[in-house]
């Protein structure tokens, strides 16, 4: 068997892996939001934390999914294989000098702008005095959690290039039991109001989430070389390199990132809720996104990286990613045909407790279809990118997420009046579809071809996809027609139901057409099944 038909089944069980602990973190992260929800609902109040979380949670997007990661990853996977553990090692150190060096100054300039910040983020909460207030309090208390992300992004990458994906994917479940610690605690961890609790709840999640990847490295891995001077880090020529590649990457995942700003901008002139249920919309859509878009993304990288100094790397690196695409596909098409025919008793079942009320349902609804449509393009990006990333072309992306970024701005304008929420989830589906058509076409001058070859299970994929939204919003359609009010325990038996039904509809469908990724799957709960069996005897 040669390498290139190794690498689907090495690139799956990796991908497997990472979903694994990426679903156990999503439910962690599902319950807080319920806590959350039910606190606070889709009021101003809920609007001005999202609007305070917005920066530390895209900064926690920027390093630990992207800038700090694209840039530090394939450079320590080079040391290490080339120079070996201890250069590695000085490398890590030499970052980590630089970088704390670097957030300081980051999160002092929050602390003294932050009125300046939320009349940015939200202009339409910056003129009442009362919510000025609160949201300068929720920014500043926040913005620290930068230091601590940072740090368990350069961790998270350590790991990966030990090729150990399970903890960091595994992490973020700690940070979302920091939130709920800071909420639920007597006084919220603060004796002033819940909301400030919910905010120092960021801080320790971020806290819990790094110091659970510290505990468990081991002592013969990639570590702190405390010889090594403070001069000499900064001086430090790889690491220098690192960061000079880590400053376009940002300004890249800053523009895409700030298609979530105009968002939230935009948002702010809305209804009060919007924003949150733009929040919460987008959390259902990240779910299978971080579970398997974000999954092969992350295991893909350091992969691209090493065959990218290998012979033949050029077709190499095409294969792996066919394999990530297309896997990507085989499950984004049908997550978005969950999303659309089932949107709206998840989002029951979810959220509408407490404060959280229908008309919170009907507004995050709209949103959701926005986004779910979207959805394989979000993945699709987060996947293309690592081609630029793995030969340290960190420019070009920053390129394709402007053009998108001017495409999500020129449709949510125009379409904010006539259309409310769901202009502003359409828009920025549409940036990222444009980002990715940007992505792909420069990916030629990396592959030196079209990698048209990405989108071989597309028409089978999609047509199954099809003919599963058909077959689970009839088969909902009857529900409500037999149940006309339905308790939360019978809706959440009928969601169970038609998801594994749905997915065994199309998984089989898909085998029998041939698609590749549904017999490797089968393949694969074969082996999986044979293993349990013979460790049960």
């Amino acid at each position: 068997m040669t390498e290139q038909t190794k690498e689907p089944k090495h690139l799956g069980k990796k991908t497997g892996s990472v979903s694994l602990a990426t679903l156990i973190s999503r439910i962690a992260g599902f319950l807080r939001d319920m806590f959350i929800a039910d606190r606070f609902g889709t009021t101003s109040l809920s609007d001005l934390f999202y609007i305070g979380y917005r920066i530390p949670n895209m900064l926690r997007e920027l390093f630990a999914e992207g800038a700090l990661s694209s840039a530090f990853i394939p450079s320590l996977s080079r040391t290490l294989a080339t120079k070996g553990v201890r250069e590695a090692s000085r490398l890590y150190t030499a970052v980590l000098y630089i970088l704390v060096i670097i957030l300081g100054g980051v999160i002092l300039l929050g602390e003294l702008f932050a009125p300046e910040i939320l009349r940015i983020l939200a202009p339409g909460y910056s003129m009442d005095p009362h919510s000025r207030t609160i949201g300068i309090t929720l920014i500043r208390i926040m913005f620290p959690f930068l230091f601590f992300i940072s740090l368990s992004a350069l961790l998270m990458g350590i790991l990966n290039v030990e090729n150990k994906f399970f903890l960091p994917a595994f992490s973020p479940a700690f940070f979302s039991l920091g939130l709920v610690i800071g909420m639920v605690l007597p006084g919220g961890l603060t004796d002033h109001h819940p909301v400030y609790g919910l905010a120092m709840g960021v801080i320790l999640g971020g806290i819990f989430q790094w110091a659970l990847q510290w505990f468990f490295m081991k002592k013969d891995s990639i570590g702190l070389d405390l010889s090594m001077s403070l001069k000499e880090g900064i001086r430090h020529t790889e690491a220098r390199r690192v960061m000079r590649l880590i400053i376009p990457s940002i300004g890249g995942l800053w523009v895409m990132q700030g298609n979530l700003l105009i968002a939230t901008i935009l948002g702010s002139y809305l209804a009060k809720g919007t924003i949150s249920s733009l929040y919460y919309a987008m959390r259902l859509v990240q779910f299978p996104l971080g579970l398997i878009g974000a999954a092969i993304a992350t295991v893909i990288l350091p992969i691209l990286a090493r065959q990218s100094l290998e012979e033949n790397a050029k077709e190499k690196s095409l294969h792996t990613l066919k394999d990530g695409y297309r896997l990507s596909l085989y499950f984004m098409l049908p997550a978005t045909a969950g999303l659309l025919s089932l949107g709206e008793p998840l989002i029951k079942i979810i959220f509408e407790h407490g404060s959280f009320r229908t008309q919170s349902v009907h507004e995050t609804l709209l949103a959701l279809w926005g986004y779910a449509i979207g959805l394989w393009s979000f993945s699709g990006v987060r996947i293309l990118v690592r081609i630029y990333y793995a030969v340290q072309n960190t420019r070009f992306p920053v390129k394709a997420a402007i053009f998108g970024l001017l495409a999500n701005l020129i449709v949510s304008v125009v379409f904010l009046k006539s259309l409310g929420i769901i202009s502003l989830a359409v828009g920025i589906t549409i940036g990222s579809i444009v980002n990715q058509l940007v992505l792909f076409y420069g990916s030629k001058k990396i592959m030196g071809q079209w990698p048209w070859v990405i989108f071989g299970n597309l028409l089978p994929v999609l047509g199954w996809s099809s003919g599963l939204f058909i077959l689970e919003a009839f088969l909902w359609k009857k529900f409500t027609v037999l149940f006309p009010a339905p308790s939360p325990s019978l809706i959440a038996m009928a969601i169970l139901f038609l998801i594994v039904s749905g997915a065994t509809f199309y998984i089989m469908g898909t085998i029998f057409s041939g698609v590749e990724e549904g017999r490797l799957l089968l393949s694969g709960s074969r082996s999986l099944l044979k293993r349990l069996l013979r460790r049960s005897r």
